[in-house]
């Protein structure tokens, strides 16, 4: 019975530091894309007589793929760490084992 209650609280435990780690993705997210956001919409420089311009002028294809693509993998992050995406999880080893032995 204490086996019982030792895995368990090894589970817990695990499964409290993933998300723990999403969240520190999720505010390392935020953060990084606050400062990329800030110095594309205000970094100028002088161009000719006093003429002030984005140096980042353009389509503006500089930004958006990195919050894009880092949001998808931050997406897939919270399915994992919140069960919803558990195709060969950390238990899944384990419950294979269980599965062929009660056979």
């Amino acid at each position: 019975m204490e086996n019982l209650s030792e895995k368990k609280l090894l589970r817990a435990k695990r499964k409290v530091e993933e998300i723990k780690k999403f969240y520190k993705h999720v505010v390392t997210y935020i953060l990084v894309n606050l400062f990329l956001a800030f110095v594309w919409n205000f970094s100028f420089k002088i161009v000719g007589d006093f003429k002030v311009s984005n140096q980042f002028d353009g389509d503006g294809f500089t930004q958006v793929p990195i919050w894009f693509i880092w949001g998808f993998f931050l997406l897939f992050h919270a399915l994992k760490t919140f069960g919803y995406l558990n195709l060969f999880g950390k238990d899944w080893e384990e419950r294979k084992i269980n599965e062929f032995m009660e056979a």
